[in-house]
């Protein structure tokens, strides 16, 4: 590693990873350590990525091995902790202090777990929602266990059932499983019940009006919020093409930059009000019959594709590095306005894929790939994403509205 007084850590190595250490690469030339289960795609055979791979990562054991071998390659450094997924970040949080107590170099620049639950409990969510002017859709809470299935809903199908705490979801692997279902019908309401109830899954789903939007409708703000709970930056993102698979519904293969002032401004006020630190992201929806912004959810982390930070002109790495290496506060609420497009297909997929749609007039020709860096280029991973870029295409058009 070049002579730096610190590291980004990041738990997991998918694109999320990637796309932290293309930060931290751009911003201070420095590699990446990703700690994981197994090496894969897209932080796999990268000059960015120093892998670490433990099997027995989620393990709060694992963990703190992990980190203590961490601490005796580089004791002197700072490490800069990131979790990739909710998972891992709820994983970092949980083991705050034991962390802290392999060293005080490892900086944890998350939430508190008090704040990170009633963030992620998707009706303790909505209620802050309601607080601070925020629209979100409506909703009821449906436990797995105990609910009835034959029960007659408050909303006219379809609805979208979606697990109220994802984290503690992702932990179930059962055949059938998405990260959120669109419910056409009670037959369907009740089929899908089952098939969760069958996973051994006990926990809470949400029951929501389902409102209906193109991909372009749909919008990422990503907030920075520092260490003193003042949010310094801001960046949003129209999403061009969803990631049409079953199982990755709700994530996103192609983003472009957007702009809104008011909704930044009350973002910034509920971050700031609820005492937030750290990243954090709001999935949103512009509903055009209600000429208004619908907040869907909130993740305490990056996102999945957080390139599109980066590409705006926003690097969170940078963010954090100033905040807790240098104790800098910027005074200044920065709202990002440059444009861009960032994809996980080519430039020619992404045109043939929204040929003819609403979004082809936002793609941008300051164009940036999600997983292939310019400075960062191999054959085996060029062949890897080939491979994703052809399997993204076939799903996009097998699953496309």
């Amino acid at each position: 590693m070049q002579n730096k007084p610190f590291i980004g850590v990041v738990l997991g190595g998918d694109m999320n990873s990637y796309a932290v250490a293309r930060a931290f690469y751009e911003a201070y030339g420095i590699r990446t350590v990703v700690l994981g289960l197994y090496p894969i795609h897209p932080t796999k055979d990268s000059k960015l990525i120093e892998g670490h791979y433990y099997s027995d990562l989620f393990e709060d054991t694992g963990l703190i091995h992990a980190v203590t071998e961490l601490q005796e390659k580089y004791p002197d450094k700072k490490k800069i902790m990131f979790g990739a997924t909710d998972q891992y970040v709820k994983h970092i949080i949980n083991n705050r202090e034991a962390i802290r107590e392999v060293s005080d170099t490892y900086i944890i620049p998350m939430t508190s777990a008090d704040l990170y639950d009633r963030l992620y409990e998707k009706k303790s969510f909505y209620q802050l929602c309601e607080q601070y002017g925020l629209r979100y859709p409506k909703s009821m809470i449906f436990n797995i266990a105990d609910g009835d299935e034959n029960m007659e809903l408050p909303f006219e199908y379809p609805v979208f059932f979606k697990p109220s705490i994802s984290a503690e979801y992702a932990e179930y692997e059962f055949e059938g499983k998405q990260k959120g279902y669109k419910v056409e019908n009670a037959e369907e309401f009740r089929r899908i019940v089952n098939i969760v109830r069958s996973s051994g899954f006990p926990g809470d789903f949400i029951v929501q009006e389902y409102i209906e939007g193109k991909d372009d409708s749909m919008f990422v703000y990503t907030l920075y919020v520092n260490s003193e709970h003042k949010a310094e930056a801001i960046t949003g993102g129209r999403i061009l093409m969803e990631d049409r698979t079953p199982e990755l519904i709700g994530n996103y293969n192609a983003i472009s930059n957007a702009r809104d002032v008011e909704l930044s401004m009350k973002l910034k006020e509920f971050v700031e009000g609820i005492g937030f630190t750290g990243i954090c992201h709001f999935d949103i929806q512009y509903v055009e019959d209600w000429n208004e912004y619908v907040v869907f959810e909130i993740n305490i982390r990056q996102g999945r594709s957080n390139m599109y930070t980066l590409a705006s002109g926003v690097n969170l790495a940078q963010y954090v590095v100033e905040d807790y290496i240098y104790h800098d506060h910027k005074d200044d609420f920065y709202i990002a306005d440059k444009e861009f497009t960032v994809s996980a297909v080519s430039e020619k997929r992404l045109k043939k894929a929204l040929a003819g749609t609403s979004a082809e007039q936002y793609i941008s020709s300051n164009f940036y790939r999600f997983q292939l860096a310019p400075y960062d280029k191999g054959l085996k991973r060029s062949l890897r994403q080939e491979k994703a870029d052809r399997l993204i295409m076939e799903e996009y058009f097998k699953h496309a509205k």
